[in-house]
C-alpha cells in the first residue's frame, strides 16, 4: 500500500445534543511510521467480517441529495486529488449536515487516505473515536490520557476510486457500521449516497443457493456436483483471502471448463433470475461458505454436521423413509457408544 494523501479533522458533538462543531486540520498530515502502522491498523479492521457494499445513486454527483459523488468528480482527476485537504474540509462539512440531526449519534476524529494498490486508487473515510488510557509520566507517576480507539472501527467506507471513475456497473463502495445503532449506519449510507447495501453475509448465502440451484437443474450426479461446489467453495475462500471481490463471471467460467459453454450460460441465467438477482461482483464472507460443502442441522437433542461429499458413501440418505445410515463413525464417539452398550 502505498499513502498518498493523509488527513484527520476533528468532529466535536456530545450525544443528545444537536450541534456540531468542525475542528479542521488546514493541511495534510505527514506521512510518516506512526500514519502508516495506525493505516495498517484501520485496514486491519476495515477487511474483517461484516462488510456492506454498493455504488453511488448518482455516480458523477447532482445538486440534490449526497454531495460526496460531486466532491470526488471536482477534485479527483487523473489518479490524483487537485486539492485533498480542501476536498476533505468540504466532505467533513457535508458530513455534519447528516450528524446534526441524529442526537444520539457522537462526533470523533473523521479520517481521510487516500492510498494506491495494485495500481488501484482507494479512498477511505473512518471515524475513528477517542479513548482514556493509564500513561507512565518521566517521574514515573501514572496519568490518564487520551488515545485513539484501534481495537475497533465504528463506521467506515473505502472507495475503489479507479473503478468509479471508470464508470464500473459494480459496486465499487465498501463499509462498515461497527456497532453503531441503525439511526447513525443510516445517516451514514445517506451521506455515502449509496444504494441499497448488500451485507456480504447474505450475498454469499444467495450464491451457495444459486450454485446448488444450478446443480439441481442441471441433474448432476451426487458426487459431481459435490466436486463442482467444492471448486466454487475454494475459489471464493481464495478472493476472500486475497480481500478481493469475486465476479460472478468467473464461477461461469468454472462451469464452462467443467461442462459446457450452454451449462455456463445456464448458470448466468439462474444468477440473473428473479429468484436471485445476483450482483455482478459480491464480497465472500467465508463463515456463509459452509453449507456449500457441509450438510448440517440440529433439534434441541441432536446436532448433525459432516462434509457432503460424504453422502452416498459413508452417509446414506433413504428418502422413503426419511432416514441416514452412518457407516464410519467418529473414533470417539464409536468409544462411547461401545462404553455404554457393555
Amino acid at each position: 500500500m502505498s499513502i498518498s494523501n493523509l488527513i484527520v479533522h476533528e468532529i466535536q458533538k456530545h450525544e443528545g445534543e444537536r450541534k456540531a462543531i468542525l475542528i479542521a486540520r488546514p493541511n495534510e498530515n505527514p506521512v510518516d511510521g506512526q500514519a502508516e502502522a495506525l493505516s495498517a491498523q484501520v485496514t486491519n479492521l476495515f477487511n474483517r467480517s461484516g462488510m456492506n457494499t454498493g455504488r453511488f445513486v448518482n455516480p458523477q454527483g447532482s445538486d440534490e441529495g449526497a454531495q460526496l459523488p460531486t466532491l470526488l468528480s471536482k477534485h479527483f482527476k487523473d489518479d490524483t486529488f487537485v486539492n485533498f485537504s480542501g476536498f476533505t474540509k468540504d466532505c467533513a462539512a457535508e458530513y455534519l449536515t447528516y450528524l446534526e440531526p441524529v442526537e444520539d449519534a457522537e462526533g470523533g476524529l473523521l479520517w481521510f487516505n487516500h492510498y494506491e494498490l495494485h495500481d488501484t486508487h482507494f479512498l477511505y473515510i473512518v471515524m475513528l473515536k477517542r479513548k482514556k488510557g493509564i500513561g507512565l509520566s518521566v517521574d514515573l507517576s501514572l496519568s490518564q490520557i487520551e488515545q485513539i480507539e484501534t481495537e475497533k472501527l465504528h463506521m467506515s467506507l473505502r472507495i475503489n476510486l479507479t473503478a468509479w471513475q471508470a464508470g464500473d456497473e459494480g459496486r465499487y463502495i465498501s463499509f462498515r457500521f461497527g456497532r453503531a445503532p441503525k439511526s447513525e449506519s443510516e445517516y451514514f449510507t445517506q451521506f455515502i449516497g449509496c444504494d441499497e447495501p448488500k451485507v456480504a453475509a447474505k450475498e454469499t448465502r444467495k450464491l451457495v443457493d444459486l450454485t446448488s440451484a444450478f446443480c439441481q437443474s442441471e441433474g448432476l450426479p451426487s458426487k459431481q456436483a459435490n466436486e463442482f461446489k467444492k471448486v466454487v467453495s475454494e475459489h471464493c475462500k481464495a478472493k476472500a483471502q486475497d480481500r478481493e471481490p469475486l465476479a460472478i463471471k468467473d464461477i461461469a467460467s468454472q462451469v464452462e471448463s467443467r461442462f459446457s459453454i450452454e451449462q455456463a450460460n445456464k448458470f448466468l441465467e439462474i444468477a440473473d433470475s428473479d429468484s436471485f438477482k445476483m450482483e455482478k461482483e459480491i464480497f465472500v464472507e467465508k463463515a456463509a461458505l459452509k453449507k456449500l460443502t457441509r450438510l448440517s442441522g440440529s433439534s434441541r437433542a441432536l446436532t448433525l454436521s459432516f462434509d457432503s461429499e460424504l453422502l452416498g458413501e459413508s452417509v446414506v440418505f433413504d428418502a422413503d423413509s426419511g432416514t441416514l445410515v452412518i457407516k464410519e463413525l467418529p473414533k470417539s464417539l464409536l468409544k462411547q457408544l461401545q462404553s455404554m452398550s457393555n
